[in-house]
């Protein structure tokens, strides 16, 4: 039987999982969800829990909302994305996470800045050079496994919020360049001037 709660009680319970995503609380976020706070709901800034929690550089918190079913490129009032959030503030843990789920290094906040340009901007110079091997080499982005992320856990709740699941884990842009690159290596295994 669902619960109908009025809109000031939903709020409520968002609030709820906005304060504990700021605070890296782990058991609060998973409370909050298993209240019925909205995964993906927005403030007044329209932050998202994966907002805070990458802005504020909380791991572990971050992979619980994203196994949850938190959508990965969601943009805030400022067409920010967790990804810009994390590489704005140097959190190359966070950044790597947001990679291994298939985040679009390619958005561009209203600045017109991608994440690239936010590490940048703050002098992160680290991660700059990362983030830029990774778009030079997108066959080299983290995979789940690597970053410690259960894939299967999000999986099962996009199935339960009754999401489809099409987005390629590595992402849109990265799985178009790969498919070139697989392509062009097909190429060149099937012409014959290419002696063995």
């Amino acid at each position: 039987m669902a619960t109908t709660r009025t809109a000031k009680q939903q709020q409520k319970l968002n609030e709820r999982l906005f304060n504990a995503a700021e605070k890296g609380d782990v058991p609060a976020i998973k409370q909050a969800l298993l209240d019925g706070a909205i995964i993906n709901a927005r403030d007044s800034f329209r932050y998202t829990s994966l907002h805070y929690t990458a802005h504020h550089g909380h791991t572990d918190a971050m992979k619980v909302l994203l196994e949850a079913g938190a959508k990965v490129d969601v943009r805030d009032g400022e067409q920010n994305t967790p990804l810009h959030w994390a590489a704005h503030n140097g959190y190359d843990n966070l950044t790597k996470v947001l990679l291994a789920v298939g985040a679009d290094l390619t958005l561009k906040d209203k600045d017109n800045k991608t994440p690239i340009d936010q590490a940048r901007k703050k002098g992160q110079r680290t991660l700059v050079d990362y983030l830029q091997y990774i778009v030079d080499n997108p066959e080299n982005r983290p995979t789940p496994q690597e970053v410690g992320f259960d894939i299967n856990k999000r999986n099962t709740a996009l199935k339960a919020l009754g999401k489809p699941i099409t987005k390629p884990i590595i992402g849109e842009h990265t799985a178009k360049v790969l498919t070139g690159m697989e392509a062009q290596r097909q190429a060149a295994l099937n012409d014959p001037s290419e002696g063995i």
